[in-house]
Parts: structure tokens; C-alpha cells; sequence
């Protein structure tokens, strides 16, 4: 099929639309932690059922103590902490600015490939730019989150855009260790399998996620999106367009796309989706200000990647 990675990025792109806005309406009701607690060990078993049908077998054996430790770390940064801090601010500060927020994930990427000797060029200097003057625009119409949080305060509002930069850092830090467990070498020539990867970071997720609930003496802490009908029909929705269908795209994109550049480029649209969705959703106020800091946002994020 004709630009069938292109036509998938896109794809991907309305999967965490969708997937934000449902996320948001369960944070909302049952709290961050126990949505992204239960859509981690939601996901789990499906993602394993999807590598043992694809692959024949039911782990991935071949990566090695190394790669897999790598994987690890990346699931407990990006999926936990990192998504974590993203899930708070979805409920505070609603799932337009923040989606806008998590476009700043790239400049953290670059920022921490500074300490490991990968210096900047031009391009990826106007790319950081675009997209930190595009969120700072958006920031200035923090009036809109009014609509998703009549009652939200400055201090909820500041947690909730410190959340959405902690999940911009968790996506960041994961997607470097990643793409270094992911990398070719003489053990693997190939590199590693991105769904085999999926499987080994979700797994750590869910085993990160555990030990947080234990530590703040709530194990069954998913569970309280079972007792809100909404909470529980977000959680489901969010799971199914998110980490697994939207994974599941993503690499399809990832695989067939021409340049993977153009591929990453189009995923990163989701806060241009996620537009008329707030709008309809929640009648946001996104006016010309959020719109021109939207577009520079992710064009920010296109001028990377399309490097």
C-alpha cells in the first residue's frame, strides 16, 4: 500500500488524541495514579498476547542483560514517572495545553544528549526554539483551562504544567535509552525488535508502578477506576487507542515510512487533533494566541525530526 507509514503516522497521531482525551476524563475522576496504574497493568497482557502471536514467542530472549536493563530503566522513567506526571497534568490543566506541553519533549532530548557528546546544529537549535515559543504562547492562555477546570487554582494550575514538563523529561530520558537498547551492534545486527522493546519497557512499568502503590500503602490503587463507570469507559478507551493501538501504529509507521523523519513529524500533529476536539469536548477558549503557539509548537517539532 502506497504511503502506508505516512498514512499510519497520522493514524497514530488521532490514536493519542483520542487517548488523551479519554485519559484525562479518568484522571479527572479517579485520580492520575490509579488511571495510569490501571491502564499499565491493563495493557500488559495485551501487548504480550500481541508479541507472542506476531513472534511465536511469549519473551523476547535475544536482547541481552544489558539492553533489557536499559529497557527497564526506560519503562520506569517514561511510563511511570514520566506518565505519572503527564496523567496530573491531563486532569488539571486539561489535555489540549497539555499535549501542547509534551511537544517540549525533544528539546529535553536534546538537552540531555549534551551530556553525552551529541552537540547541536542550527536545525535542531531553530527547532527548539519554535517549539519553546510556541508553549510559552500557549501558556499565556492559560485562561482556557478554566473551561476543563472551572475551579482549578494558580497553584494546581503550576502543578499541573509542572506535571506535563515531567512527562515531556520521562519521554524524553526513556526514548534515549530506548533507542540505545533498540541500536545495532555485534550482539544484535539488526537491533532490537520495537514491539519486543514495548513488551520489556511496559513490563517494567507495571512492576515500577506496583512498588510506588506499595510505598504509598495502596497496592489495589487501580482499582478505583473501577468504581466510576466514566473513569472506568476513559481508562478502557485510553488504553485501547494508546498503548496499544497507538504503539502498535507507530511502529507500522516507524517501519514502512520513506523517511522516518517525515513519520515522526506527522505523529507529533496530535496537538493540532487534539483542537477541535477541546473545543468540542469542553468548548476550550483556544483563540488566535493558542493557535499560533499550537502550530509553532509543533512545527518546532517537525523542523527536528524533518532534519
Amino acid at each position: 500500500m502506497p504511503y502506508l507509514g505516512e498514512v499510519s503516522a497520522l493514524l497514530t497521531a488521532m490514536c493519542w488524541t483520542v487517548s488523551s482525551a479519554t485519559f484525562a476524563v479518568s484522571s479527572r475522576r479517579a485520580g492520575a495514579s490509579a488511571t495510569n496504574h490501571f491502564r499499565l497493568w491493563l495493557a500488559l497482557p495485551v501487548l504480550w498476547l500481541l508479541v507472542w502471536v506476531t513472534t511465536g514467542r511469549p519473551w523476547p530472549g535475544e536482547l541481552g542483560a544489558a539492553r533489557t536493563g536499559l529497557l527497564v530503566a526506560s519503562g520506569v522513567i517514561g511510563l511511570v514517572l514520566g506518565d505519572l506526571g503527564y496523567f496530573v497534568a491531563l486532569a488539571r490543566i486539561g489535555p489540549r495545553v497539555a499535549s501542547v506541553l509534551m511537544t517540549t519533549w525533544p528539546a529535553f532530548a536534546l538537552l540531555f544528549g549534551l551530556f553525552l557528546g551529541e552537540w547541536p546544529d542550527a536545525g535542531m537549535l531553530l527547532g527548539v526554539s519554535l517549539t519553546v515559543c510556541g508553549v510559552l504562547l500557549v501558556l499565556l492562555r492559560s485562561r482556557e483551562t478554566s473551561n476543563w477546570n472551572p475551579d482549578l487554582t494558580r497553584r494546581q494550575w503550576a502543578w499541573g504544567v509542572a506535571g506535563a514538563l515531567l512527562g515531556a523529561v520521562g519521554q524524553a530520558l526513556g526514548a534515549i535509552l530506548a533507542r540505545r537498547a533498540m541500536a545495532a551492534g555485534p550482539d544484535l545486527p539488526l537491533g532490537g525488535a520495537p514491539l519486543d522493546a514495548t513488551l520489556v519497557r511496559m513490563a517494567a512499568g507495571v512492576f515500577g508502578a506496583q512498588i510506588v502503590a506499595l510505598v504509598q500503602r495502596r497496592p489495589f490503587d487501580g482499582l478505583a477506576v473501577l468504581r466510576d463507570r466514566r473513569a472506568l469507559a476513559g481508562a478502557l478507551c485510553g488504553t485501547a487507542f494508546g498503548p496499544v493501538l497507538g504503539i502498535w501504529l507507530s511502529m507500522v509507521a516507524m517501519h514502512h515510512a520513506r523517511e522516518v523523519g517525515v513519520a515522526s513529524a506527522l505523529i507529533a500533529t496530535t496537538p493540532l487533533f487534539m483542537m477541535p476536539v477541546a473545543w468540542r469536548f469542553y468548548r476550550a477558549r483556544i483563540g488566535a494566541l493558542g493557535l499560533i503557539g499550537t502550530l509553532l509548537a509543533v512545527g518546532g517539532v517537525a523542523v527536528l525530526f524533518l532534519r
